[in-house]
């Protein structure tokens, strides 16, 4: 996620407002020298760069709202490197930013009110990101065997659910506690991840009209517009990419069923974990007017992974790709920015639920097939 806050800070637009204040950004980064350069990003373009002297670096500039931005370093003073950079806010006042070695993510960063609820935010999250490292752990270090148990996956999906049902009511109270912040954005981000539109929207107009009016929030505001394309009532945006044979499948091939449009990829550990229980549901139901049209984001290079990942986790049902990653012509089209995600569509094409588990997803097909 990180790399996709990054470009949406680049590409947000610049709102010109009358009045504008003074910032002042001094730090120390270790004890590097030069070439070892910093560069300062917001507002879609570097507004400033200097190499470091015994780790010393300081911007000055103008700016009329908070606006989220990058520091950044590359040590070999070349060129801007976003792989290794920290987010904070430029506004107006002294903003200081330290940090013990050059690994900018592990920066502490003091000084203006933007910056302190930032800091607050990321102090409610800290024991969530920790949790959730573990479970990575979990996964990454889990032995074939475990791979392979349906209770070790349902342990795992069950703890990944609780977790993210957390993370989810920590943004949304964060959101409802600071709404003339525009640090609720990025809570309203992350809270999005797995929410339908009418939720996201609620918390979006709860927000000041400052916030709205920022470059951040009008840049929200126009995602809303695209996650509303994608909303519980609209009909699936229809798209033709190739299955595991090169055959061209179409999603609007499959009406006159149930299906669920599952978005997934072998990288993905959670989406691992998720598969069982969208095969019982399948297996339960396919004899009923349902299917499932799995979309992976694998990379090119990663085509025989892919094809592995179908065969170990028994995914029977239509599977298609680009293997373009992220880059793929599904993401804009769903708004996709985490995976799992998945959208149950009627036979008419209409979305009527989403983000279903396995054992949700069964229970709506048996209210489904009941009628």
């Amino acid at each position: 996620m990180k790399k996709i806050l990054v470009i949406l800070c680049l590409c947000l637009p610049t709102i010109v407002f009358a009045q504008k204040g003074t910032y002042t950004i001094k730090g120390k980064i270790a004890d590097l020298n030069n070439p070892a350069t910093v560069f300062l990003i917001y507002n879609g373009a570097i507004n400033g760069k200097a190499i470091l002297n015994n780790g010393q670096f300081e911007f000055n500039g103008q700016i009329d709202q908070p606006a989220e931005a990058y520091l950044t370093i590359n040590t070999k003073g070349t060129s801007y490197a976003y792989s290794n950079g920290v987010k904070f806010y430029v506004e107006e006042g002294n903003i200081s930013i330290t940090c013990r070695d050059s690994s900018l993510d592990k920066a502490v960063i003091t000084g203006t009110k933007t910056n302190n609820t930032e800091d607050h935010y990321k102090t409610l999250l800290q024991p969530i990101e920790t949790r959730d490292e573990q479970l990575e752990t979990m996964d990454t270090s889990a032995t074939e065997a475990q791979k392979k148990s349906p209770v070790f996956l349902k342990d795992l999906e069950l703890k990944n659910k609780k977790l993210e049902a957390e993370r989810e009511e920590v943004n949304k109270k964060f959101i409802i506690d600071n709404p003339s912040s525009v640090v609720s954005l990025d809570a309203l981000y992350s809270y999005a991840m797995y929410s339908d539109y009418d939720g996201i929207k609620a918390l979006y107009d709860l927000l000041t009209p400052e916030v709205k009016n920022s470059a951040a929030g009008v840049a929200y505001a126009q995602e809303l517009e695209k996650m509303n394309t994608v909303a519980i009532g609209k009909i699936a945006p229809d798209f033709e990419l190739s299955d595991t044979s090169y055959q061209k499948v179409a999603l609007s091939s499959l009406r006159g069923k149930y299906v669920l449009l599952d978005f997934w990829a072998s990288w993905c550990p959670v989406c691992r974990e998720s598969n069982p229980g969208v095969v019982k549901a399948y297996n339960q139901y396919k004899n009923k007017s349902f299917t499932v049209l799995s979309v992976s984001l694998d990379k090119q290079n990663d085509r025989k992974t892919w094809l592995n990942a179908i065969h170990h986790d028994g995914l029977t049902w239509t599977q298609v790709s680009d293997l373009k990653f992220w880059n793929s012509k599904v993401v804009g089209l769903y708004h996709l920015t985490a995976l799992p995600q998945n959208f149950l569509i009627d036979p008419d094409g209409k979305i009527i639920a989403r983000d279903l588990d396995g054992e949700q997803l069964s229970a709506k097909l048996a209210e489904l097939f009941a009628k």
